[in-house]
């Protein structure tokens, strides 16, 4: 079986990544939750290095995105208004939700 891929991603509402996939669905991923679940060795280093109640506090900026870039045919780069870039979603992990 072929894996699903995009054919659309664009934010909806300002607050929501929307991808409707090959095989017809769609999923509908909070912004601000993929900027707290951002996947760099930067912000992975930085939530190790903190306790295990901490939680990330984003500003609206660090939530809002300014570009989105394809990377192979693999994931997506996420970048963000505030200059974040070094972030790369993985197609799947987006297709299972689990930013």
């Amino acid at each position: 079986m072929a894996e699903s891929t995009p054919v659309k991603i664009d934010i909806k509402d300002g607050r929501y990544l929307h991808i409707q996939w090959s095989d017809g669905n769609d999923s509908m991923l909070l912004l601000a939750n993929l900027r707290k679940s951002c996947p760099c060795a930067g912000c992975l280093a930085e939530k190790l290095n903190k306790s295990a109640s901490y939680i990330p506090l984003l500003s609206s900026v660090q939530s809002q995105l300014k570009n989105i870039k394809t990377v192979g045919t693999y994931a997506v780069q996420l970048i963000w208004q505030d200059g974040h870039d070094t972030g790369i979603y993985t197609y799947e992990k987006l297709r299972e939700g689990k930013y």
